[in-house]
């Protein structure tokens, strides 16, 4: 993921209620991004198919064959985030919305959770996930923590990223500031997997898929106003032998 998730979020939180038309950009070759703006609603994509990728090799263990591989994803802060904060300065610093400054809205999840994006790897039933050797990590201050969660129903592993320390939008993009331009501070995931190959003739073994989601909300006196939805683009990875 060349910065997962993510951001998107970021992105996100700049845009919010601006009345308007559709705003397509890419912060970054990496991670393209486009956006609609409505009157109370930001809508938006986020393509991270060239930051996330499965590499594996095939193993013999007590005289069975077996495809080990790992679903592995980096992004770097800088490339999910220019594109917002470019945004923000020429277009959101300093200006108003239903009232109130923009700078001063605190971002924040439904029900006035802390703010996240959250993305998810689907893997096919046959495939052995163990929980304990997922690994994350972040090098950012504008991701604060990663939770990981597995789901044995479907297979699945959810990564939740909480986004910078309950800021508003001038306090999120002002933690940009710190590390805009640099490289280094990347946000990475890695989900170690494997299946046995039961059918030597079979070369595809299996799709593995996945998809993220950032929703952030405005309170508007006694209720909340949902004002980005942003997805990303559902990815499909065929783990070939």
């Amino acid at each position: 993921m060349k910065k997962f998730m993510s951001v998107v979020v970021a992105i996100l939180m700049v845009f919010g209620i601006f009345a308007g038309t559709t705003k397509v950009f890419a912060a970054n070759d990496n991670v393209p991004s486009s956006y609609e703006q409505g009157s109370s609603l930001i809508t938006g994509v986020i393509d991270l198919s060239r930051s996330v990728k499965s590499e594996g090799s095939e193993v013999t263990k007590d005289g069975k064959l077996y495809y080990e591989g790992i679903v592995s994803g980096s992004v770097e802060a800088s490339d999910l985030f220019e594109g917002a904060y470019e945004k923000y300065i020429a277009d959101i610093k300093g200006k108003s919305t239903g009232g109130k400054q923009w700078d001063h809205l605190v971002m924040f999840d439904k029900g006035q959770k802390f703010p996240t994006a959250r993305f998810t790897v689907y893997l096919p039933n046959n495939f052995e996930v163990n929980s304990d050797e997922i690994t994350f990590s972040e090098n950012t201050v504008m991701v604060s923590k990663i939770e990981k969660s597995y789901n044995p129903a479907n297979n699945s592993v959810t990564f939740t990223f909480n986004l910078g320390n309950w800021n508003d939008y001038k306090g999120f993009f002002e933690l940009y500031e710190k590390e805009k331009g640099e490289t280094g501070h990347s946000i990475t995931i890695n989900i170690p997997y494997s299946v046995e190959i039961k059918d030597s003739s079979v070369s595809n073994l299996g799709t593995i898929s996945s998809d993220g989601k950032c929703e952030l909300y405005k309170k508007v006196l006694f209720w909340e106003q949902k004002i980005v939805d942003i997805t990303a683009t559902k990815l499909n990875l065929d783990v070939i032998r």
